[in-house]
């Protein structure tokens, strides 16, 4: 008896020292995962509203590209806001204990606020590939009403996706688990939102983008070939005062007069400039005693040297341009691959998981972190496409100082 008894005395020993560990290692993780979410949601909303106050504060600022990117920091700041700090108490708790019809309204501020985030890009991407494939004509265009417009397109689109599951397009089993809040499961519904909401601004910014690529190298590229071109055009050769000479009374032989077509020219000291058609010569009578010019170079030495300088001159710009169009592939590569890299996870495992609910396992901690890689595209945007921006900077270090509260 009594062995049995120190026996049940020590299971029940074990069971409780079990008991504690497990809850330690509970409240460990709840106190982390708190404050690192808790971490995340203070810098989203931190940085949203610095770019919303530098756009509202710097006169500088207020344009119509930056409209575009003030009303992605609205929207960021509504998820921010609205959303993040639900779903972090959500994952703290590991269940939903708010209640069904809030737990509604959290879905479809999520789907609306997210999905608006993303049409955003896809605005700010098509204002970009306006204003570099047609600049002249799209100055007049670009305009706040047309801003106005592209924002409202992304939040109509926003709700056309949140509201239906409200209104009866979901499957039953959606509500059965009273401490689950999930989004509709309906295979159509699915597919309708993965692909209004993700899929397609996807192809349309990759397009978009690519284009955008591929005209800004053009430009970077012609701008090259223009200055080679001007270096062949400018170039001055030396020649002999003797050329001028070997006619009699200085004169020029009518065919020599033919090909050699009196333009101004900036080429000195008795020198021979190819025209830009490349097809007539110019000839520039110096005297080599004018002290208002340099010597006559007449040795091969002093030609080289005018040569150099043009080559190094034509190096050095195209150096710039290739520089240029790095900072571009790298720029274009920044936007492109954050917003992959945080929404394509998310979207494929939505499209995926509702058709094969029984064979498809996820674990719950993957699925976590999938969805807050999702949310962390809010904190991102602000750092893509405001901080990186000189003016931007510089609006931020006023409003750091306070310069905007003094009179």
């Amino acid at each position: 008896m009594e062995s049995t008894n120190n026996t049940t005395f020590s299971d029940g020993t074990g069971l409780n020292e079990n008991a504690t560990t497990l809850f330690k290692v509970a409240l460990s993780y709840q106190i982390v995962t708190s404050m690192f979410l808790g971490a995340l949601i203070l810098c989203a909303i931190f940085g949203n509203a610095c770019v919303v106050a530098a756009i509202a504060l710097e006169r500088s600022l207020q344009n119509v590209a930056n409209y575009l990117i003030g009303s992605l920091a609205v929207t960021d700041l509504m998820v921010s806001v609205l959303v993040l700090p639900m779903a972090a108490l959500y994952l703290v708790l590991n269940r939903w204990t708010l209640g069904q019809v809030t737990c509604d309204i959290f879905i479809s501020l999520d789907v609306l606020c997210c999905t608006s985030s993303i049409l955003h890009l896809c605005a700010i991407a098509l204002d970009r590939y306006w204003a570099i494939t047609d600049p002249i004509d799209y100055v007049n265009k670009r305009t706040p009403r047309r801003a106005a417009v592209l924002i409202s397109v992304t939040w109509l689109v926003g709700f056309s996706i949140s509201i239906p599951p409200m209104l009866g397009w979901r499957k039953p089993e959606d509500r059965a688990d009273p401490d689950a809040c999930n989004i509709s499961q309906d295979p159509g519904y699915t597919i309708y939102s993965t692909f209004g909401a993700f899929y397609i601004p996807l192809i349309l910014m990759l397009v978009l983008y690519g284009r955008i690529f591929k005209a800004a190298r053009f430009r970077i590229r012609k701008t090259v070939r223009k200055t080679e071109k001007k270096k062949v055009s400018d170039k001055c050769l030396a020649v002999s005062p003797a050329l001028f000479h070997k006619k009699t009374n200085g004169e020029l032989s009518k065919n020599w007069k033919r090909s050699v077509e009196p333009k101004p020219s900036s080429c000195v000291n008795g020198a021979v400039k190819h025209a830009e058609d490349g097809e007539s010569l110019e000839i520039i009578e110096v005297h080599s005693n004018s002290r208002n010019h340099l010597a006559l170079p007449n040795t091969p030495q002093s030609a080289v040297c005018f040569e150099n300088r043009n080559e190094k001159s034509t190096e050095a710009k195209r150096k710039i341009a290739l520089a240029r169009e790095r900072k571009t592939v790298k720029t274009l590569g920044i936007i492109m691959g954050t917003f992959i890299l945080c929404w394509l996870p998310f979207f494929i495992v939505a499209l995926v998981l509702p058709f094969c609910p029984k064979s498809c396992h996820m674990p719950a901690w993957l699925w976590n972190v999938i969805n807050w890689l999702g949310y962390s595209n809010s904190l991102l945007n602000p750092i893509i496409y405001a901080y990186f921006n000189k003016d931007f900077q510089n609006a931020f270090k006023k409003i750091i100082k306070c310069k905007f509260c003094r009179p």
